[in-house]
């Protein structure tokens, strides 16, 4: 069956196609009643508006394109399904393009996206936050036309270039306080990709507590990590060659935390009775690994919901600033007393 046109719907009402149109935009020029009426008919024969002559009239695509660094990331997951129900609440569609987490792919996929006209990006944590300002097709089009660029985890880099980020530091104190509290003084911090914002805050967070707690602060505690399973399986050799090795560690996020897990369970580390382990996301699988993984928080969902509402401000020539969310540190079974104090 063919798609019903706007010249279906004026041939069977028995006016002209530029009366349905308006009637649908709801031009105040069309009677109240005959609105209803061309309404009422369009409804039943099932008619759906073409978006590309929506676009041809209003200038808009109603999309919005999404760069992610990794679809297999359940944290983009989270983010990207807050950013699908805004979107959808707004009468906005998500286009999306992956970058692999490399700075070079990542401003082809921005390029590949603006390339299909979409009103809007939206960048979850970007590897090249400062080659926005400077791309061509953001930046030689006047300020009528402007592509607001909104980075999640990133500061405001430019013009018309916007951000939703947590504050990561704040976050990473509370987890690295919470360690203190049980009567950690040795905490071990992986690290996660280098040049990340994320990263350089969370660690930032951790140093900053283990100075405010008095904690030890040698620098070998001090893992490298790219944010990957791998990360947990490769460094808890690293961390119990230490002498001594440390009674926590505060992962990057949780997927290095479950690869640590993970790998203290096969090499017959008890967690957390000889070592605590805390991550950081608060992922859907981070509740159901052995044991319960204490993790901070981060409002995955509102950082996606978030994104997509300061495009869409900008986009109407609102004002959109950076919007910083909080998080809260999540306890569950991962961590506890370190063997000497319990």
């Amino acid at each position: 069956m063919s798609q019903v046109s706007i010249v279906d719907i004026a041939r069977l009402a028995q006016v002209s196609p530029s009366t349905v149109s308006r009637a649908l935009q709801g031009h105040p020029r069309i009677s109240a009643e005959r609105r209803a009426a061309i309404l009422a008919l369009a409804e039943e024969l099932g008619y759906r508006p073409s978006q590309v002559a929506r676009s041809l009239v209003t200038g808009r695509s109603h999309t919005l394109g999404v760069v992610v660094s990794d679809v297999t990331d359940p944290f983009v997951a989270e983010v990207l399904k807050g950013a699908e129900m805004a979107a959808r609440d707004a009468g906005y569609r998500l286009l999306f393009a992956m970058s692999n987490r490399n700075p070079a792919q990542e401003i082809e996929a921005a390029e590949a996206l603006l390339d299909y006209e979409v009103d809007g990006l939206i960048v979850i944590s970007s590897r090249a936050p400062d080659r926005y300002a400077r791309l061509p097709r953001l930046r030689d089009v006047g300020n009528d036309h402007r592509i607001p660029v909104v980075l999640l985890n990133h500061a405001q880099v430019g013009e018309f270039i916007y951000s939703v980020k947590m504050d990561s530091e704040s976050g990473a104190r509370m987890a690295v306080s919470y360690l203190s509290q049980l009567g950690h003084r040795r905490i071990a911090f992986i690290s996660g990709p280098s040049g990340g914002r994320s990263s350089s805050e969370r660690l930032a967070g951790y140093r900053r507590a283990v100075l405010e707690h008095g904690l030890d602060a040698s620098p070998e505690l001090v893992i490298g990590g790219a944010g990957l399973l791998e990360d947990g399986w490769e460094t808890l050799a690293v961390l119990l060659a230490l002498k001594p090795p440390p009674t926590a560690v505060l992962c990057y996020n949780d997927l290095s935390a479950i690869g640590l897990l993970a790998a203290a369970a096969q090499m017959g580390v008890p967690v957390p009775d000889a070592l605590s382990v805390v991550g950081y996301d608060n992922i859907p699988l981070s509740a159901y690994t052995t044991p319960p993984l204490t993790t901070v928080e981060q409002p995955k969902e509102a950082m996606g919901r978030t994104a997509v509402k300061v495009c869409l401000r900008a986009l109407a020539g609102e004002p959109a600033t950076t919007t910083v969310l909080s998080g809260q540190l999540v306890v569950r079974s991962s961590a506890a007393a370190p063997p000497r104090a319990q």
